[in-house]
């Protein structure tokens, strides 16, 4: 039964850092857009549109290079 129980918790604490870490990498490249707008001179249009299609792209990226090649 503490089996079971310690899994769930990992799993749980796993699913917790994993969403943190997401938040953290779709920060960062709202602001890389952002900034490089604001270098560029032009305004962002859509940054948020941006940097969720740039953290789904690295999510997916590093999922799918973990497995194993048959």
């Amino acid at each position: 039964m503490f089996d079971e129980i310690g899994e769930l918790l990992s799993v749980v604490i796993a699913s917790v850092v994993m969403i943190l870490l997401g938040l953290v990498y779709f920060m960062i490249n709202l602001w890389i857009i952002i900034t490089g707008a604001e270098l560029l001179g032009v305004t962002a249009v859509q940054p948020v549109l941006s940097a969720v299609l740039l953290t789904i792209g690295g999510m997916i990226a590093s999922a799918l290079s973990g497995r194993k090649k048959r």
